[in-house]
């Protein structure tokens, strides 16, 4: 018989989601490191300014960034959730199943 779970493929979308998360999360900590040693082209106050500019606005996209990578983290987590509930439900039902057929003498009790 062939198993209808979904578990297996929601398993591994759940576990592809956190590999990119990870990737994700590693991204972001390079990037912050690239951010904080950005220093001005010369000692102009148009070069300051420029480079105040670019570190505030690389800031904003890398906490957007870390709110996005949040958000996968939290549906790849649903996803698995979700596969769990399905396969705790698969298996009560097969047992509930397999009891029935032993009460009755079908050949449920034989499969």
């Amino acid at each position: 018989m062939q198993s209808m779970s979904i578990y297996p493929v929601a398993a591994d979308i759940g576990a592809q989601l956190a590999e990119g998360v990870f990737r994700g999360l590693q991204a972001d900590a390079t990037a912050a490191t690239s951010i904080t040693s950005v220093r001005p082209a010369g000692a102009d106050e148009v070069s300051t300014q420029a480079m105040l500019a670019f570190t505030k606005h690389a800031g904003q996209m890398l906490a957007l960034n870390q709110a996005a990578q949040e958000e996968l983290r939290r549906a790849g987590e649903a996803v698995n959730a979700i596969a769990r509930m399905y396969t705790d439900t698969d298996v009560a039902v097969a047992r509930n199943l397999i009891d029935v057929g032993w009460r009755s003498g079908s050949a449920l009790a034989n499969v």
